[in-house]
């Protein structure tokens, strides 16, 4: 699912506690190579800004045969206005960035919805919201009720 150099996102919207008129659109990253030396840059293992290559294989040969980077990704987050940061992500917690839109677009929605609507006893799910063929980003539990 989470090829290199492909565009992720994982649910962060900026201002998300907000008015979801002043919503921002949610931050995309892109998977980096795990041996890259830029996603190994200013680490407690390189504290240094352009980490040799070569000891950065080594490296991470040595975590991969302890097991120690199963399930993680490298990912650089474009914050917009040219800031970056490279963090290590679960790829469980990964999406494509284009479904990553399509849930931020249900969920403010549904946030406007419940806004409208402040009386109704029971908020309408958020799989209501969405197209018929992405129904399967809605959480288990609110698709079970």
């Amino acid at each position: 699912m989470c090829r290199v150099g492909s565009w992720v996102g994982a649910s962060r919207w900026p201002n998300r506690a907000a008015h979801p008129s002043q919503w921002g659109r949610p931050i995309g990253g892109r998977v980096l190579e795990v041996d890259s030396p830029m996603a190994w840059a200013n680490t407690p293992d390189f504290p240094v800004s352009q980490p040799d290559g070569a000891l950065v294989m080594n490296h991470v040969m040595a975590l991969r045969k302890a097991g120690k980077l199963d399930g993680v990704l490298p990912v650089m987050w474009d914050y917009g206005d040219g800031h970056r940061a490279i963090r290590w992500e679960r790829a469980s917690s990964l999406r494509p960035y284009s479904e990553d839109i399509h849930l931020w677009n249900a969920a403010k929605l549904m946030k406007l919805d419940e806004l409208a609507h402040p009386r109704r006893k029971k908020p309408r799910s958020i799989a209501e919201f969405l197209p018929e063929a992405l129904q399967h980003l809605a959480p288990a539990e609110e698709a079970a009720a």
